[in-house]
């Protein structure tokens, strides 16, 4: 395998994507939502129907594609106006608030799994001295449920700095969420930086932008090589297909 040749004063830090890169989403997020909903609405004796309650988490999520490519946060509270607009003349106050603390336990309690390699990966990284952050686009899951599912699957020891959409106000490929993952590892210049992303558009494009050197990791999602009049962005100065690749790229032995 080649190496990727380090700046003058060589690597300083890994950043990584964490979405289809460090963890991966396993399908049911709508039916453990929905249960939380239904034991709210039966609770509290609320004319909620599970079909009205099932089409409104099923639109969340062309909702929040739709704002994430704008460019604009759409994360619980935005998802939860939504839904409470729907459900208006059949709830109160209390019933929202009910319904709000119901949604945000069952974002602790999805199906979450490590991608395959990661973890071993993150940890020879950091064991090589190199600082390692994440910046991450969240949804209606946010950066304090993110935290907990790093920590499940034993990554969060080895980070230094979290950059989350919701935290920092801003999707990739804005340059803010970047900056304010470098500056928590306190690393001043991004040229010494690695980062590690599925997506052109917003990992590469992003990264790139700054100076970063890109390494796009295509195990999980293959997003496509760009072609002539394509807008999702630029093509990574490296492809991988598993994690377990990344140390011996960046010259890491034994990874």
């Amino acid at each position: 395998m080649s190496i990727l040749i380090p700046p003058e004063g060589g690597w300083q830090a890994v950043t990584f994507d964490l979405w289809n890169t460090l963890l991966v989403s396993v399908p049911g997020a709508v039916e453990v939502r929905l249960a939380a909903w239904r034991r709210v609405v039966d609770e509290r004796g609320l004319e909620l129907p599970a079909d009205l309650l099932r089409s409104v988490l099923e639109l969340f999520p062309a909702r929040f594609e739709d704002e994430w490519r704008a460019g604009r946060q759409y994360g619980t509270p935005q998802a939860l106006n939504d839904a409470f607009r729907a459900f208006a003349g059949r709830i109160g106050p209390d019933d929202e608030a009910a319904l709000a603390e119901a949604f945000e336990a069952a974002s602790y309690r999805l199906e979450v799994d490590a991608v395959d390699g990661g973890v071993l990966a993150v940890a020879a990284l950091a064991r090589a001295g190199f600082r390692i952050g994440l910046v991450s686009d969240t949804s209606l899951a946010g950066g304090r449920h993110l935290r907990g599912y790093l920590e499940n699957h034993g990554l969060l020891d080895h980070i230094g700095h979290c950059s989350f959409s919701n935290e920092v106000g801003v999707y990739k490929p804005d340059a803010a969420i970047f900056r304010d993952c470098l500056a928590g590892l306190s690393v001043d210049d991004p040229v010494g930086v690695v980062h590690v992303g599925d997506l052109r558009r917003t990992d590469v494009a992003g990264a790139r932008a700054l100076g970063m050197t890109t390494v796009r990791f295509r195990g999980v999602v293959e997003d496509d090589a760009p072609e002539e009049g394509d807008d999702e962005g630029p093509e990574a100065d490296h492809v991988i297909d598993r994690l377990a690749e990344l140390p011996a790229l960046l010259g890491v032995a034994g990874g």
